[in-house]
């Protein structure tokens, strides 16, 4: 069963209005100014730019920690692909960390923006406004949490005053200041804050759906809290209580190989990854995972099912998914693919590694086995006789979270490298900070370097 969240388009049509002979003397009865989205008729509208921005952000966004990963690999002509695809991470002069940061940024204060205001209407308003603002919350910890997961710091900025970063210990969110967010993993924090109380909306309005949307989310973000701690150091599998309870909690409520997934449509939100990958052939899947032909075009797959040394049948579903068809079809690709956020794979995932972490043989066994089932795999894991655990998860996370944001993180972790067809391992340059400082994320941007009073060395006293 997919839930899948389509962000709508915001058509608004140009009236001209010609009075004597001034053309340029016209009122617009379509512009839409700040305190029109402040009337308590937009407040839909309101949850849904903040989805739009969010998922326009996010689809651009993932597209960095995947080319630096071993997800994706440069194929085209725009050498600033080259640079994340070598492990340059902290470069914040590099054109696509540049360009993707203002989405990020516009989406983060989109999402708090939208929290204020509908929070205002639901104190004044009651439960006309409830659905709306728990909306507003995920939104927002949805955001928050994919921020947090990719950036190793952050600012956060509102309207024309500057903010100063997390790094400083003195950053906060909100239009009073009102969320001091005094490190990266604070931001989680604030995710998972927000998915918690839109839990609760949710359940007040009897709207379980979302409300299991929204604690499938935490269950990623609780995770991820846990890995962004550990992420530099390389070890096994990680326990994650709170993510392997909401985990359970939302796999009795869920079925059919459930995923939330945010869809893009010409007439919606587009997807940058799915534009650059399918369309512009900038970056491809790497060559780790499918075979290619002369025009780096997929044809077939290249990473095997570790028990049945087959095509992995979950590797082959996820890329039919971002292929948006049969992923060997060069033709057939498309720009509009799902992205999917959280699943009902990455939640069994959850439950595998806290299970692996705590030495619980069989429930690490099942989580991997339901999983399995979902591709109707005739080989089933034996946690008795197969041995080596870890490798089992890595393999069945990876083929199973392919470009959900989440692999750059694994790859730290667990001390792997992208290679190369002739030299595995040799893909990132030696100097480039993936190899000389693992665990680093993508830095604050230059254009909000040289923007903000906080990082440009003239300071903010006027």
């Amino acid at each position: 069963m997919k839930n899948r969240i389509k962000a709508p388009v915001a058509a608004v049509a140009a009236v001209f209005v010609l009075s004597g002979c001034n053309l340029l003397d016209v009122d617009n009865p379509n512009s839409l100014v700040e305190e029109s989205i402040r009337l308590q008729a937009a407040a839909n509208g309101v949850a849904n730019g903040s989805l739009q921005l969010a998922g326009e952000a996010i689809s651009g966004a993932w597209e960095l920690p995947a080319v630096i990963s071993d997800e994706l690999f440069w194929i085209g002509s725009r050498d600033a692909w080259g640079q994340l695809d070598q492990g340059f991470v902290s470069n914040a002069e590099n054109e696509f960390t540049d360009g993707r940061f203002p989405a990020l940024g516009r989406a983060v204060w989109m999402s708090q923006n939208a929290v204020e205001i509908l929070e205002g209407h639901f104190a004044e308003g009651g439960d006309a406004f409830q659905t709306d603002y728990g909306r507003a919350l995920m939104f927002r910890g949805m955001i928050l949490m994919v921020t947090a997961e990719l950036q190793e710091d952050m600012t956060f900025s509102y309207k024309m005053v500057d903010g100063p970063p997390v790094s400083s210990g003195n950053a906060a969110i909100g239009s009073e200041g009102q969320h001091p967010v005094g490190s990266m993993v604070a931001v989680m924090d604030l995710a998972i804050q927000s998915f918690t109380d839109a839990i609760t909306q949710f359940n007040a309005q009897g709207e379980s759906a979302l409300a299991t949307n929204a604690r499938a989310m935490r269950a990623r973000a609780y995770q991820s809290r846990v890995i962004m701690q550990n992420r530099g150091t390389v070890g096994g599998a990680l326990a994650s209580p709170n993510a392997a309870a909401d985990a359970a909690a939302v796999l009795a409520d869920v079925s059919g190989d459930w995923s939330f997934d945010l869809t893009y449509t010409a007439a919606s939100a587009s997807c940058t990854m799915c534009g650059n990958v399918n369309d512009r052939k900038e970056n491809q899947i790497d060559l780790s995972l499918i075979t290619v032909n002369d025009s780096n075009d997929p044809t077939g797959i290249n990473l095997m099912d570790p028990l049945t040394g087959a095509d992995d049948l979950a590797l082959i579903g996820r890329l039919n998914q971002f292929k948006g068809g049969d992923f060997t079809d060069a033709g057939g690709a498309t720009q509009y693919a799902p992205l999917t956020v959280v699943s009902e794979r990455l939640l069994q995932l959850i439950i595998a590694e806290d299970a692996l972490a705590n030495s619980d043989g069989p429930g690490f066994e099942a989580a991997i086995n339901a999983i399995r089932d979902l591709d109707n795999s005739d080989a089933a894991y034996d946690y008795a006789a197969a041995g080596d655990e870890v490798a089992i998860l890595q393999h069945t996370r990876r083929v199973n979270t392919l470009l959900m944001g989440l692999r750059l993180q694994d790859m730290y972790r667990w001390g792997l490298a992208p290679g190369t067809e002739s030299d595995p391992g040799a893909r990132w340059a030696p100097q480039g900070e993936a190899v000389t400082a693992p665990g680093t994320m993508l830095p604050i941007a230059i254009i909000e370097v040289r923007a903000n009073c906080y990082l440009n060395g003239r300071g903010c006293e006027g």
